[in-house]
This record gives structure tokens, C-alpha cells and sequence, in this order.
């Protein structure tokens, strides 16, 4: 899975062809004879060779021929592609979500590709009713399926007690009986949902877990999903973004539609909150540092816990060098869009810091 760990393992390089491109073939621009971003990617090549220093030229000439051979027979089958390509090594991203076109050669640049994942965090979609459960992976703009669950009735011990079958009422798909046992029964069946509610949500936090994910979704039957999350552990709780009405039988290729909304509201709720107890804590001489200045002191004093910038970013350049840093010493970096963005604007210059510790 793609996440900052293969960010990181390029820093530290100078001599990267960096390379973003929007290939979707259902785009119109990439249905003519010479796509777009065919175009585009003749042209960054082509601005980098016009500016190229000399002492670069031998460098550059065997990346170029690792591009040229990787684009020879290249087909695209993504929305976006992310590349990076060193002299004797490459880094090749297919992404399921369009990214802005970009190529540069030097330091690589990471802030887009770091935006695409702070902005598509990974999610553990969990979706219930009273017979079966299905568990799905979200992640860059697409979901997953990862596996299934049943409740089995039929290993019910019952101890052989005579019971009358029901005539007409029915439960969880599954007759009720009459007579002196149907208390009896309506309870172990009560029971068995319990357990099986319990395994659902034991089995979500395992997956999410596996998966280092901090982030659920309950779906399904609004009311077997809020059983489950009531036996979630206190910590996984406070991790369920939403409980949602989605059908068991909803295709995967939908799922993403009806969470995604959700997801984004999400994001740009904590990023609001964020941008908010950051830019209290720098007027209140606390934990915080706000504008470019004075989170280049931070970056330099390596007292940044949480790096904060507005997106679409207004210098590219500068922008990039501020998240290269913040990630060679391990610290968070959070993307902004929206009404966070405007107020990172209006009030921090388009960036600010969550510092370590009171200065």
C-alpha cells in the first residue's frame, strides 16, 4: 500500500525526474491521437533539458533513458500516474484519482503526492445486518472488498426441547417458535446476535489494525451497525466517522460514491479544528508557530510535531522544501483545503505549525 514511507525513501536525493500526469483515457483531451498528457510530458521534458547545467548532462542522460524506456510501450490503466526515476532506480504510482500535471528535476517533489494521500485517507468500511457482515478497504478514491461474515443459527444447541413451529411471525429471517419454549428460544437467538455483533466488531478492529487504519465506517442495517459499534472498544469508537444506511448488497464501485461525501466532510472538519487550535496556541505564546518565518525557526529548531499548509499551494517550490524537511525529522503534515485553507491563508500566511512543546 502506498503511504509516506515511500515518500520518505526519496528524500535525501538531488537528482530525481519527478513526474505527475492526469492518463485517464476517459478524459476527453486524452482520446485525441496524441494525448494530453503525452503533450505535457514532452513538455516538461522538454523545459528541464532547456535549463539543464552541464554538470547534470550525464546524469540526465541515463534517467531520460529509463523515461524512454518506460514510456515506450506504456499503456495507460489509472486516473493518474506518479513517477519518480533516479539514474538506476525507478517509482512508479498508478493512482485510482487525477493529479495536476507537474515535472521537475532536482530535490523530488513530494507535496502533491503527499496531499493525495492525506486527502484519500485509507477507511475500513463495515457493513451489517442480522444475518452477514462484509468488511471493504477504502483507499485513494476506490473500495475494495476484503471478506465476509455469517451468523450460522443452525449450531445453536437448543437441547432437543420439543418447539412448536411459528405459524406466521418471523425474525431475522428465521421462524419463531410457540408454546412453552418460545422465550427460551427468542433469547438464545437474542444471545447468538450478540455474539455475533461482538465478532463483527472484533473482526473490524482486527482488519483496521492490520491495516494501520484510524478510521470506520458502519454501514449496513442502521440498527445492527449501532450494535456494533456500541461493542467496539472505547478507543475504536471514537474512531467511527459515520454510521450509515447502505444496503449489504450495494456493489463496491457504489460504496465509494455514498462514503466519500462523508469522508471529505470529515476531513475538512478536522482540518478546521486543527487549523483553529493552532493558530490559538501561536496567539497565546503557546504550542503553535504561525507564517513562513517563523515555522522555518521550528523546522530549523526541529520543534514541529504537526506541519500545517493551505492546498492548492501558492509556491510550489518553497512549499515542497517546508515538507521535505518536516518529514526527515518525522512530523506529521496536514494539507488543508477549504475554509481551513482561507483562514491558513488570511491569518498564517498559508502555513503554521503544531509544536513539540511551549516556546
Amino acid at each position: 500500500m502506498l503511504n509516506l514511507e515511500n515518500v520518505k525513501s526519496l528524500l535525501g536525493q538531488t537528482h530525481i525526474f519527478s513526474l505527475y500526469l492526469t492518463v485517464d483515457n476517459a478524459v476527453r483531451e486524452n482520446q485525441a491521437n496524441t494525448p494530453a498528457w503525452e503533450i505535457e510530458l514532452k513538455n516538461g521534458l522538454r523545459r528541464i533539458e532547456e535549463n539543464l547545467p552541464e554538470a547534470q548532462q550525464e546524469t540526465w542522460a541515463s534517467i531520460r533513458e529509463r523515461i524512454n524506456a518506460f514510456f515506450d510501450d506504456y499503456q495507460p490503466s489509472s486516473k493518474g500516474l506518479v513517477a519518480f526515476f533516479e539514474e538506476d532506480n525507478e517509482q512508479i504510482y498508478p493512482l485510482p484519482v487525477p493529479v495536476e500535471p507537474r515535472a521537475t528535476f532536482g530535490a523530488p517533489l513530494v507535496s502533491p503526492l503527499v496531499w493525495v494521500l492525506d486527502e484519500y485517507e485509507p477507511y475500513v468500511v463495515a457493513m451489517i445486518n442480522q444475518e452477514e457482515a462484509a468488511f471493504y478497504f477504502s483507499y485513494l478514491g476506490g473500495t475494495s472488498f476484503e471478506e465476509a461474515m455469517e451468523i450460522d443459527l443452525e449450531e445453536y444447541d437448543f437441547g432437543g426441547k420439543p418447539l412448536v413451529p411459528a405459524t406466521a411471525a418471523v425474525v431475522g429471517g428465521h421462524k419463531l417458535t410457540q408454546g412453552r419454549n418460545r422465550d427460551s428460544y427468542e433469547a438464545m437467538i437474542e444471545e447468538h446476535h450478540e455474539r455475533f455483533y461482538r465478532d463483527v466488531a472484533d473482526q473490524t478492529e482486527a482488519i483496521a489494525s492490520d491495516k494501520a487504519v484510524h478510521r470506520v465506517i458502519l454501514a449496513g442495517s442502521e440498527q445492527s451497525a449501532h450494535e456494533v459499534y456500541r461493542l467496539l472498544d472505547e478507543s475504536w469508537r471514537s474512531r467511527v466517522v459515520n454510521v450509515l444506511n447502505i444496503p449489504l448488497r450495494t456493489k463496491v464501485s457504489d460504496i465509494f460514491e455514498r462514503i466519500h461525501p462523508i469522508a471529505v466532510n470529515y476531513e475538512r472538519d478536522q482540518e478546521m479544528d486543527l487549523v483553529n487550535e493552532v493558530i490559538g496556541f501561536a496567539k497565546a505564546d503557546g504550542r503553535g508557530a504561525i507564517g513562513k518565518e517563523a515555522v522555518e525557526n521550528a523546522l530549523e529548531m526541529q520543534q514541529i510535531e504537526t506541519l500545517l499548509m493551505s492546498w492548492p499551494i501558492r509556491d510550489i517550490e518553497q512549499a515542497d522544501s517546508l515538507v521535505r524537511q518536516a518529514l526527515l525529522l518525522n512530523s506529521q503534515i496536514e494539507l488543508v483545503s477549504g475554509a481551513a485553507a482561507i483562514k491558513l491563508n488570511n491569518e498564517a500566511e498559508g502555513v503554521a505549525a503544531k509544536l513539540y512543546y511551549h516556546v
